[in-house]
């Protein structure tokens, strides 16, 4: 009799402690500090571009990710590509965790030149993670006498260059092109000042551009048809490899005199598809964001998301992107490589 009831009580207990180790998970997910939050997530640009998608990719998915399952919406603050949002991101916004931003390349650009409006400091961002690595396709309108680097260098010598638009001066949609006059010595006109991609496709599109450097993915999002019906023709791509879904365009790097390529590696350490939150997050609120970032990142659905937009998925941690950025902007030479071809 005795040893029954000893059985049941520990019976009981067993049952008992499996189910509080059972509703663990649910009960760090009911006492998270983001149950019934916001995130907002900012866009350094306006609507229908590249960074624009980036945002409402990571908006899409990384709600369910995180315990709590706060609301995660997007917010555009377009101006001088990204500064405006960063300058706010860093100084303004809460440091809670209910605020990120997509973190535009032109940061590293304007850090290299010391430029004044420029309210932070990079390696302080509270690094989220990346998601993806970014290189550029260079592409004119085909009905234009631009359509290959020996085209550029002849019509050069008849004082006639091609028309390029970015949104500003430290932007990899300026930054690429006068890297392109540096590496293979060929002469290019860019006109910054464009709040976003939107407006500059705009202009190829009437016939006031030439062209651009564009993210590869957002091209592929954004304007596939002018590659389908020919509409461009891409010049080269800045990236290690060439991108398979258009075999036939060399690398930037196949392009260049031997004595130029160590520079393309400067080129290549800012072109990733990055989010950060303000300096002074909680570490333990820093680590729920990052694990659910991380968490995202394998999801199926996030995945084919991804591929849609033609990224190439890269995920980097943020803790090793937080290690990454610091390193870059103390490189002198990757610093000096934008300098020189900025000023």
């Amino acid at each position: 009799m005795k040893l029954t009831i000893i059985r049941g009580v520990l019976l009981t207990a067993t049952l008992i402690l499996g189910l509080c180790f059972s509703l663990q998970p649910l009960l760090a997910r009911e006492d998270s500090p983001f149950k019934g939050e916001t995130i907002t997530v900012i866009a350094g640009s306006s609507p229908g571009g590249g960074t624009d998608s980036l945002a409402r990719l990571l908006a899409g998915h990384f709600g369910k990710h995180v315990p709590g399952s706060p609301r995660v919406v997007v917010t555009n603050m377009a101006g001088a590509a990204g500064l405006i949002a960063a300058n706010h991101l860093y100084n303004r916004a809460p440091r809670d965790g209910t605020v990120i931003g997509t973190m535009a390349t032109g940061l590293t650009f304007r850090t290299a030149l010391k430029d004044p409006a420029l309210k932070l400091q990079l390696e302080k961002f509270t690094y989220l993670g990346q998601i993806a690595s970014e290189g550029n396709f260079v592409y004119v309108r085909s009905d234009t006498p631009f359509t290959s680097i020996e085209a550029i260098k002849k019509a050069n010598k008849e004082a006639k260059k091609p028309k390029f638009g970015a949104q500003a001066k430290a932007h990899n949609s300026n930054v690429v092109p006068r890297a392109m006059e540096s590496i293979l010595g060929i002469d290019v006109e860019v006109v910054y000042g464009y709040p976003g991609t939107a407006e500059i496709l705009l202009d190829i599109e009437r016939g006031a551009l030439d062209g651009r450097a564009h993210a590869r993915g957002s091209l592929f999002a954004t304007r596939s048809n002018w590659v389908e019906k020919n509409f461009i023709k891409v010049l080269t791509v800045t990236s290690p490899q060439r991108d398979n879904r258009l075999p036939n365009v060399p690398t930037l790097e196949e392009l260049a005199p031997a004595d130029q390529k160590p520079l393309l590696e400067a080129m290549y350490s800012v072109q990733g598809r990055t989010f950060a939150m303000p300096p002074g997050v909680p570490p333990e609120r820093t680590k729920i964001l990052r694990d659910a970032f991380a968490a995202m990142f394998k999801d199926a659905a996030f995945q084919k998301d991804v591929d849609k937009l033609g990224w190439n998925d890269e995920l980097i941690h943020g803790e090793q992107l937080n290690k990454k950025i610091e390193e870059l902007v103390h490189n002198e030479t990757a610093m000096g490589f934008f300098r020189k071809i900025l000023q």
